[in-house]
């Protein structure tokens, strides 16, 4: 059964999710009438690459509603609302609502739709933009059906990973994995900026730290070995690399990691008031 798919907003996060939904289905011979895929964006140029991928290009945010039964919001915040507002006439008991915004909790997405029909929360982070996401889904809608909810997981799961949360843990959750690609950027570019110091070009010393650390997840992903044990793996007695790991523990490196993602989280959460 084909699934009728349709993105409001289709800038940087809402066009790589729909690219994504292209992309596998014209990979996946049994996934080829799987989608059909559909969408907006108040800046028609934003949509010319994903027409060349086959999505259809609508005219409004209500012809969205009415040609797709998962309508993915993936506007600004403070437009959400009003976004919300020209999609009700077209929104029913079959249609699902999935938001991408930051900070707009589901109570105010249904109140919006006036309870027309389910609304799901949905936090990506930014390695969805290449297939390898990490997608926070709120499923407390309890207008949400069984099958409705295996088709979500089966949608963002194309795209990447997929976490089950309550409503309550997304704060958490933006703090950690929805921010977390900046604390990551942030040692690449120091480890890069080091390989520089050491005299290799900066094309060189990025590649390499990009390799490095795509290892080093991989290597996670596979052992199950404690993380410290996988570092300690590492140090040989009297070695370099102990004496680079006693500088980071001296510097304090992972209360400083600790310590930023409360700081985040803590934003979050007066962000999270302030925008209902």
């Amino acid at each position: 059964m084909t699934m009728r798919i349709g993105c409001v907003g289709c800038g940087n996060m809402g066009g790589a999710i729909l690219a994504g939904l292209a992309r596998s289905a014209g990979h996946n011979q049994d996934q080829t009438d799987a989608y059909a895929l559909c969408g907006y964006n108040r800046t028609a140029s934003r949509m010319r690459p994903l027409e060349q991928a086959g999505v259809q290009v609508m005219t409004s945010p209500l012809a969205v509603a009415e040609n797709a039964d998962i309508i993915i919001l993936a506007v600004k915040p403070y437009q959400m609302r009003e976004v919300v507002g020209q999609l009700r006439p077209a929104l029913d008991a079959n249609k699902v609502l999935v938001s991408v915004a930051a900070g707009i909790t589901s109570g105010s997405l249904a109140q919006w739709a006036e309870n027309a029909c389910p609304v799901v929360r949905c936090m990506p982070n930014t390695p969805a933009l290449v297939g390898m996401g990490v997608f926070a889904l709120c499923f407390e809608d309890p207008k949400l059906s069984q099958s409705s909810k295996q088709s979500l997981l089966q949608v963002f799961g194309t795209l990447g990973q997929c976490v089950e949360l309550a409503e309550e843990k997304f704060t958490a959750f933006s703090a950690l994995i929805g921010a977390g690609p900046a604390y990551v950027f942030a040692m690449m570019q120091g480890l890069v900026q080091a390989g520089v110091t050491l005299g290799f070009t900066h094309a060189q010393s990025r590649q390499m730290v990009t390799a490095l650390f795509a290892g080093s997840a991989r290597m996670a992903e596979q052992d199950a070995s404690p993380l410290g044990q996988l570092r300690d793996n590492v140090c040989s007695p009297g070695g370099l690399t102990i004496a680079g790991v006693n500088v980071l523990d001296r510097a304090g490196l992972t209360g400083l990691l600790v310590d930023a993602v409360l700081a985040a989280d803590a934003r979050g959460a007066e962000m999270e008031r302030k925008g209902g």
